[in-house]
């Protein structure tokens, strides 16, 4: 294991794998939204205007009204941010629903093509509709691809995340097939944060660009469940929350407006 970087796996028991229950290694419940205080500095500020009803926080597309699947909860000296599972919303769980029975319908539909054109092959003594060496990489191919599909669908479905940032600590909980993964940074070993295109854990992650902290000379990946624009709101919550930078895919800084170092 890396300096700096603590993991742990904590089993989770629930109806549909949704819980936040085991220990926070932090102190605490993990579920549970640390009691809010009056911190010696302003990580988030209200709109000026108080007629107009804003964002609940300074981020907009981490707004609860624009995402109700990431809820932000600014504590002491840090910030919780809460990825709550796809299947929360309706229109995610008709999405959902759609693209496994697009997954199944394609894999019946080319399971039966596959099954006449071996038995076709098989009675003849040749396969000359699919030449063999392609007949059998593109069977295997159906059989084993659909149901790691259809398990990644349902990873991705329930799947939750709780990221803490404490002045000493940053404390990354993951949960998926009912199993809570820990993993715990120091803060003098985050050098930043990281967007990049490597193929960085979760695997049933269906987003092409991910998020990682560099700490301990490593990339721990962070809001798998997250899409593109999300992840990149989270970073800059998580830069501005830490003071440490977010940098692009390209390697460049992102700017983040009104970064506040936490004195500790």
């Amino acid at each position: 294991m890396d300096a700096g970087v603590v993991a742990g796996v904590l089993p989770v028991r629930s109806a549909c794998g949704i819980s936040f229950q085991a220990a926070s290694p932090l102190g605490g419940a993990a579920g549970k939204t640390p009691a809010l205080a009056t911190p010696s500095h302003t990580l988030f500020q209200q709109p000026a205007s108080p007629s107009s009803a804003g964002p609940d926080h300074t981020i907009a597309p981490l707004s609860q009204a624009a995402s109700p699947r990431v809820v932000i909860h600014p504590a002491a000296g840090g910030v919780s941010i809460e990825i709550r599972p796809l299947v929360r919303t309706r229109g995610a769980r008709w999405r959902l629903g759609l693209a496994g029975a697009c997954i199944l319908a394609a894999a019946l539909y080319g399971g039966a093509r596959l099954a006449r054109v071996w038995e076709s092959g098989l009675r003849k003594g040749t396969f000359e509709e699919l030449p063999l060496v392609i007949l059998v990489p593109v069977t295997l191919a159906v059989g084993v691809s659909t149901p790691l599909a259809l398990l990644g669908l349902a990873a991705l479905a329930f799947a939750e995340e709780r990221i803490d940032v404490t002045p000493d600590a940053v404390a990354i909980q993951t949960t998926a097939f009912e199993r809570t993964r820990v993993l715990v940074i120091r803060r003098p070993d985050l050098a930043g944060w990281v967007e990049t295109y490597r193929p960085l854990p979760p695997w049933w992650t269906w987003a092409f660009r991910r998020l990682a902290a560099r700490a301990g000379g490593r990339l721990v990946p962070i809001g798998g469940a997250a899409g593109h624009a999300e992840k990149r709101a989270i970073g800059l919550c998580l830069a501005r929350a830490t003071g440490t930078p977010l940098l692009s895919v390209s390697g460049r800084p992102v700017e983040v407006e009104g970064t506040v170092k936490i004195h500790r």
